[in-house]
């Protein structure tokens, strides 16, 4: 059963997935770098914080997305994107404030023909702010 959540649930979904996602930012390529973070929710907004690649990866293209892996199998993974602001602190340390702007529900198509019938491979839920 598939339950939609809004995103002024994500905190509490966020809650459920724990602490700890992957940060997906892009480097000066254009290739994924992908970090382990542990985020703390603040208002409407996740803060973390983030190695030197990371943060210069992020001040140069803030379009970045945080992934929760599902809790087990065929169970649903969370997907946030949005924008993040570093800030250098200073110690020489970096924070990132990340401002979630859409996020998903999403667990792998079905490969079962039975699941297929109706044309729909995939059973992503939208979180959108409303």
């Amino acid at each position: 059963m598939s339950i939609p959540v809004e995103i002024d649930d994500l905190e509490k979904t966020i809650d459920r997935y724990g602490a700890v996602a992957y940060l997906v930012t892009t480097n000066d390529d254009y290739h994924p770098h992908i970090t382990h973070v542990a985020v703390s929710v603040q208002s409407k907004e996740l803060i973390c914080k983030v190695g030197r690649k990371t943060s210069l990866n992020a001040s140069v293209r803030p379009s970045v997305a945080m992934l929760w892996p599902p809790e087990k199998p065929n169970d649903y993974s969370l997907i946030v994107d949005g924008s993040m602001q570093v800030i250098e602190a200073l110690d020489g340390s970096f924070e990132g404030t990340f401002l979630p702007l859409s996020a998903i529900l999403h667990r792998p198509a079905s490969t079962s023909v039975d699941d297929l019938v109706d044309e729909c491979a995939s059973d992503c839920l939208s979180i959108l702010e409303k």
